[in-house]
């Protein structure tokens, strides 16, 4: 037995270090870009005169679809060159509240279809794809319904499409919500580092990156000849951009241009979208790493493209880590030997350091403040051992990649109103699985809490500390967990929409 936790505890390490080496690669490929003349070529027509199609894939969203309107039906471009998709599935009040707004508002309508489905087949990328047959627009904007394009929003990512090899231009998504509690300021810190370093490094690179699924714009041409919108994986949008690409497309990226958007407020929607994340991930890896790796492509991509299609396996490193971590310390004492002696300061070095160096990046450059980053040192042991905790969630979701292709697509519920919580409970796979990682979670919790009060007796106070904050991350998400159970069971589905302007 103490040589099976040696080496899975061994192998947990070696995982977290390759991926931390990773992590480390995208921060400096960011800083080199910082260091250049970055300023992004644009087309001094902007593509004027272009059919444009703005679409809005839609399901169950009352609390949010106003705002979406309001914003989407006032963006500006070319007279008589732009519609807009409402591509609705919804089987709730969303679709009477959208037909009630295009009646009060005949002027905004007059550019707006509402295409209502018979079914979700192919769910979001069925609907897309459905959109795009009834349109011969040569360019398609997508936005997801909490996302809040700016009226200039064509008129700054138009101009990017400055040749006939650019496929895809994508915005930065930022948050109005980030502020609203530590759920939302966590994903922020998550996302800022994404949006802010990770894409705009495999950008200035040259290297495969992928739309985000929304606050972007295609051209049609790049579209068709990738394939269209296939449902075989949850995340059609990173499906479709690796498949873009290696028909030769590229894309572009413009970190300066932010599309306001909305976290999940509750942690069982947030679950839920790191679960698809992740899913569908692992699928596209399945999927397409094989032919990134065949292919002609410069070695550099197909490094990167290895990295940013497995990295959903950096979760199974986490659990190994979580589960093993007390049996070693009880096996092989606190202070590391052997290998351990070395693996151990290049797991703090190259995984830790390089982990809160990504992330102090991401605030920093996207607010330029420089007391953002004494803020975040000082939270990151909590912000890292909820990730740690979070991994759970992700390793399953890794595994059902895995095993198998497409699925539902659950959709994230934003908004304030806890009520629409509802639906995620109700999703037949999703509501024992919530119940089932949360009594793991809390297992975990207890295990790592018992441990650090045992070393803290021991005098082992770093240890004991070290374990706390890492106990202190499974209990949180427990704690979340019941509270959004408790807020379904009392408050009910009950929604609350709100008119965002």
């Amino acid at each position: 037995m103490q040589i099976l936790i040696a080496i899975l505890y061994f192998i947990s390490l070696l995982g977290l270090i390759l991926f931390g080496i990773h992590r480390l690669k995208i921060s400096l490929g960011y800083l080199r870009w910082k260091r250049r003349d970055n300023v992004l070529p644009r087309r001094p027509d902007g593509v004027r005169g272009a059919s444009l199609c703005i679409q809005c894939p839609i399901y169950n969203e009352p609390a949010m679809i106003v705002g979406l309107l309001e914003t989407v039906t006032a963006v500006e471009w070319d007279e008589g060159c732009l519609e807009i998709q409402i591509l609705d599935d919804s089987t709730d009040e969303t679709s009477s509240i959208i037909e009630e707004w295009l009646a009060a508002h005949p002027e905004r309508a007059l550019h707006c279809q509402h295409i209502l489905r018979q079914n979700r087949s192919g769910y979001k990328a069925g609907a897309l794809a459905e959109g795009t047959a009834c349109s011969t627009a040569d360019f398609f904007a997508i936005f997801d319904v909490d996302f809040r394009p700016s009226k200039d929003f064509l008129r700054k990512m138009m101009p990017l499409f400055v040749n006939d090899q650019i496929g895809m231009v994508q915005a930065r998504w930022g948050f109005e919500n980030r502020k609203s509690g530590f759920l939302t300021r966590i994903q922020s810190i998550l996302l800022d580092a994404h949006f802010v370093v990770e894409q705009t490094a495999r950008f200035a690179d040259d290297l495969f990156f992928n739309f985000n699924g929304t606050a972007g714009v295609w051209k049609r041409e790049a579209l068709e000849d990738a394939g269209g919108w296939t449902p075989d994986t949850v995340t059609e949008d990173l499906d479709l951009s690796y498949r873009a690409q290696l028909k030769g497309w590229r894309f572009v990226y413009d970190p300066d241009v932010v599309v306001l958007s909305e976290l999940p407020e509750s942690l069982v929607a947030f679950k839920s979208q790191q679960r698809r994340w992740t899913k569908g991930g692992i699928q596209v890896m399945r999927k397409l790493l094989s032919q990134v790796l065949r292919s002609e492509l410069p070695g550099k991509v197909k490094r990167e493209a290895f990295f940013h299609l497995t990295v959903g396996f950096v979760h199974l490193f986490l659990v190994l880590f979580s589960i093993t971590l007390v049996p070693y310390l009880a096996f092989f004492g606190v202070v590391p030997q052997g290998a351990f002696a070395v693996t151990h300061p290049l797991v703090i070095l190259l995984a830790g350091a390089s982990t809160v160096t990504f992330y102090v990046m991401g605030q920093f450059f996207r607010s330029g403040r420089w007391y953002d980053i004494v803020l975040w040192l000082l939270a990151a042991p909590l912000v890292l051992s909820f990730g740690l905790a979070m991994s759970l969630t992700c390793f399953g979701a890794a595994v059902e990649g895995l095993l198998s292709s497409g699925g539902e697509f659950v959709r994230t519920p934003k908004g304030k109103s806890r009520g629409n919580l509802r639906g995620l409970f109700q999703v037949g796979s999703t509501r024992p699985l919530l119940v089932v990682l949360a009594i793991f979670e809390s297992v975990l919790g207890f295990v790592l809490m018992g441990a650090a009060y045992h070393y803290a007796t021991l005098d082992f106070f770093t240890v004991a500390l070290m374990l706390a904050i890492k106990g202190l991350g499974f209990w949180a998400l427990v704690l979340y967990f019941l509270s959004d159970a408790g807020s379904m069971i009392f408050f009910g589905p009950a929604f609350r929409p709100k008119k965002l302007v």
